[in-house]
């Protein structure tokens, strides 16, 4: 196997809030979850370098949730040799995916602390939002 020309530096989380609803009743009904997912990428200088940020807000806007959560993750990214479109895809739908993956089980062991059922977040296609 050949050594990726794009990779990361130690993904982080930066931000994670989960809020509880106390009004919230559980049934055996599944609850939908409504997750939305931001991207931000920030080029650093004329280096070769981005630090792109995932953020997920879940129920934002569903009072009859049984939580509120937000999470951010973080990593910088460094590429060599690659042509800008290629870096711009990589850092909008390939940096995303793999901090997504960073993300799950974060998400996971905040759900997990509580007590409700644990939520794992699905996989998510960011080339179609």
């Amino acid at each position: 196997m050949k050594k990726s020309k794009f990779q990361f530096i130690n993904p982080y989380l930066k931000e994670a809030a989960f809020k509880r609803n106390p009004n919230f009743i559980p049934d055996d009904t599944e609850f939908v979850m409504q997750n939305s997912f931001h991207i931000h990428v920030r080029r650093i200088g004329k280096e070769n370098r981005a630090n792109v940020e995932l953020e997920l807000e879940t129920n934002k806007k569903a009072d009859d949730a049984q939580f509120q959560m937000h999470v951010r993750v973080a990593s910088d990214f460094k590429w060599d040799d690659l042509d800008d479109d290629t870096v711009e895809k990589l850092l909008n739908y390939n940096a995303p995916a793999l901090l997504l993956s960073y993300m799950r089980p974060i998400v996971a062991n905040l759900t997990n602390a509580s007590n409700l059922p644990v939520y794992n977040l699905p996989f998510v296609n960011f080339k179609a939002e």
